[in-house]
């Protein structure tokens, strides 16, 4: 078995094995990496620490980077039931290298997954709307369709924090506000009356 995305490893279970891909793409498990720096690069003990924890580092980063893309890619499959068209996979790099016509900055796979499952509704019906040729047609038209939300969706995110933030506030408030308890003239304690509309007036103002 190997992790999702990852090309098979000759000699190392990539499911189970730590690994790290050199500069020059090739594969070693940690202990044979460290040999070879050891050995073949004459590298000291600490040397050898820094260049590992690097190389562990991007390794870990592609492992994410393909797991990812191998995520949206098999959603896309099921979602327009066909195969990977080659000029939509060319548009695709585009856009997750952000050099997409239109825009300005890299959008990831598990963004763009995002983006495609909460418009998957509307794109559906405007598909039934649409007079494509082909399924690639309509795959190439959704992309752009999907692209050009990108700032909507990223507002709706920075939106969806900040009401997350606010509710979290609003939760300790009241966990404070709880524990605040007033003595009664006979000595017996009680709870202090509380008003949530009191707290969302204090948070929101």
């Amino acid at each position: 078995m190997r992790k999702k995305g990852m090309k098979p490893v000759k000699s190392i279970d990539t499911e189970k094995d730590e690994f790290v891909k050199d500069e020059k793409g090739k594969y070693y498990h940690v202990e044979c990496y460290k040999k070879h720096l050891s050995q073949r690069k004459k590298m000291n003990e600490e040397e050898i620490e820094n260049k590992l924890r690097e190389r562990l580092e991007v390794t870990q980063k592609e492992i994410k980077e393909a797991e990812a893309k191998d995520r949206f890619l098999r959603w896309i499959m099921e979602f327009y039931d066909g195969s990977l068209p080659s000029y939509f996979l060319k548009k695709l790099q585009l856009v997750r290298e952000g050099k997409y016509e239109g825009l300005n900055e890299p959008i990831d796979y598990l963004t763009l997954l995002d983006i495609y499952q909460k418009m998957e509704k509307f794109l559906r019906k405007n598909a039934l709307k649409k007079n494509f040729q082909n399924v690639t047609q309509q795959m190439n038209y959704d992309l752009a369709v999907v692209v050009g939300n990108y700032g909507d969706y990223k507002r709706y995110i920075e939106k969806q924090k900040k009401n997350e933030i606010t509710i979290n506030d609003i939760d300790k408030q009241i966990e404070v506000t709880n524990k605040v308890i007033s003595k009664t003239d006979n000595g017996q304690q009680e709870e202090k009356e509380f008003d949530i509309t009191d707290v969302i007036d204090e948070l929101l103002l």
